[in-house]
C-alpha cells in the first residue's frame, strides 16, 4: 500500500487533500510544544499535504512555525484554520490574528467553526446570526482573495446551512462535522452532496471507542489486509468520498492513518450500517455540556436549536 494522495476539487476552484493531520490536542494549547511541532515536520515529510487546526485550538503558532521549517513548498500544503465563536462580531481582527499566528503566508480554508455566537468572554449570544457572520467572511474573502482561499464552514446541520444558503453569495467549499461508523451522516453528507459542499469528518476514528475498533469484524477485515482496524474505518469514509483529518503523535500511527486498503463493496456496506445495530447510534464528542441525559446543549444551544439529532438515537 502507499499513501493515500486523493485530492477533492472544491467548489471554489481549489484542490483539497482527503487526508489531514488533525491539531486538537483534547485541551486549549500544547503542554508539549516542541513534540507537537515535530510530529507536523515529521507527516509533512512523510507525505502529508493537509493540516487542520483552529484559533481556539492555541497552537497555530506551533502550526504555522512546523510548516515553515518542514523544507515543504507552502504551495504543496493545504492549511485549514477556524474562525472561533467569540470572533463572530470581529471577523477580519480574528482572521489578520490567526494570519499573524501562522505566519505562512496565506490560509487555504477559514471555516466558521460553529454556527453560534458566544461574547468574548464566552457568553452565548443570539448577535450575530450565522448567516450574517457567513457576510462577513464572504466580505472578509473579497477584500483578501489572495489571503484566504476558500471558506467553509463547521458543525452546520442541513437546518443550519438552509438559514446560511438563503443569504449567501459565496456557497461553503466544505462543512467539518462529527463522522464515525457510529454516526455515518449519511442524510446530512447527501445534503452537502446536493448543495456542492464537501464533508470532512472530525473525530472519523469515533474517540477510539472499543465499540468500533474492537468490532470483531472490523478486527477481522484489519487481519485480511494486515493492517489497523483504524486503518479499515479511515478508508471506508475516504471510500465514501470523504475528507477525514485523524490525529495523532504516535510517528507509526501517523502513517497507518494515511495508508489504506481497498475495502470491498460488501465491507463498505457492513460500515455503512454499523450504526443499526441497538445502541450503536450515537455521537461521541461531548462537547460543552453535551450529555446522553436527553438535555442536550453546546454552548447554550440546544440540539434542536442547531439541527442536530439528539446525543443518543434510538
Amino acid at each position: 500500500m502507499s499513501i493515500c494522495t486523493k485530492k477533492f476539487l472544491l467548489n471554489s476552484g481549489f484542490y483539497m487533500p482527503a487526508v489531514g493531520l488533525g491539531t486538537w490536542q483534547g485541551h486549549v494549547g500544547s503542554k508539549a510544544s516542541t513534540e507537537m511541532r515535530d510530529t507536523i515536520i515529521y507527516a509533512l515529510q512523510k507525505g502529508y499535504r493537509h493540516i487542520d487546526t483552529a484559533a481556539v485550538y492555541g497552537v497555530e503558532e506551533i502550526v504555522g512555525e512546523a510548516i515553515r521549517m518542514s523544507g515543504v513548498p507552502r504551495s504543496e500544503i493545504f492549511l485549514v484554520t477556524k474562525l472561533h465563536s467569540t470572533h463572530h462580531a470581529h471577523v477580519e481582527e480574528a482572521f489578520l490574528e490567526s494570519m499573524k499566528r501562522l505566519n505562512c503566508e496565506y490560509i487555504d480554508l477559514y471555516l466558521m467553526h460553529w454556527p453560534q455566537s458566544l461574547t468574548l468572554d464566552g457568553k452565548p449570544t443570539k448577535t450575530p446570526t450565522p448567516p450574517e457572520t457567513w457576510l462577513s467572511m464572504e466580505a472578509l474573502k473579497l477584500k483578501y482573495p489572495d489571503q484566504v482561499r476558500s471558506l467553509g464552514v463547521s458543525n452546520f446541520s442541513e437546518k443550519t446551512m438552509d438559514e446560511l444558503l438563503k443569504i449567501a453569495t459565496i456557497v461553503p467549499a466544505t462543512n467539518q462535522v462529527e463522522v464515525h461508523p457510529m454516526l455515518p451522516q449519511h442524510d446530512l453528507v447527501k445534503y452537502m452532496n446536493e448543495k456542492g459542499i464537501l464533508t470532512t469528518c472530525y473525530s472519523p476514528l469515533g474517540q477510539y471507542v472499543p465499540a468500533i475498533l474492537q468490532n470483531p469484524h472490523v478486527l477481522e477485515l484489519a487481519r485480511k489486509h494486515n493492517v489497523t482496524a483504524a486503518q479499515i474505518v479511515l478508508a471506508w469514509e475516504v471510500s465514501r468520498d470523504l475528507v477525514v483529518i485523524p490525529k495523532s503523535t504516535n510517528l507509526e500511527r501517523i502513517m497507518q492513518n494515511i495508508t489504506y486498503p481497498d475495502l470491498a463493496p460488501e465491507d463498505i456496506a457492513f460500515l455503512n450500517d454499523f450504526y443499526k445495530a441497538p445502541g450503536m447510534h450515537r455521537r461521541l464528542c461531548q462537547i460543552n455540556g453535551g450529555t446522553p441525559t436527553g438535555h442536550d446543549i453546546v454552548m447554550g444551544w440546544t440540539y434542536e436549536e442547531l439541527g442536530w439529532e439528539p446525543y443518543t438515537v434510538e
